[in-house]
């Protein structure tokens, strides 16, 4: 093979990557999605509560980051409240 077309490989072998980059993600991106995942209040409130659990067992009151943990497992509460509150409105059967 001579130089010209050696160079005409790698500009077409570039040409094709670089076109390749940019069509790839558009289609992928113009398919509609068929995975959905509904979450619901209830579920919220039931991860707040599990977050609020697992700031609760780290927190140890001779510890500097207690008042931090405090804090969090606090507003975890709230927000699982919040969440449980909605889920009640949507008329929701409750969660123990």
């Amino acid at each position: 093979m001579n130089r010209f077309t050696d160079r005409l490989i790698k500009v077409g072998a570039i040409a094709t990557l670089a076109v390749g980059s940019y069509a790839l993600p558009a289609l992928t991106l113009a398919a509609p999605s068929t995975n959905t995942v509904a979450i619901t209040a209830a579920d919220k409130a039931d991860h707040y509560l599990k977050m609020e659990a697992y700031y609760r067992a780290r927190m140890r009151v001779d510890e500097k980051h207690s008042m931090q943990l405090f804090t969090l497992a606090n507003y975890c509460y709230h927000k699982a409240q919040t969440f449980r509150m909605a889920a009640l409105d949507t008329g929701a059967a409750p969660r123990i």
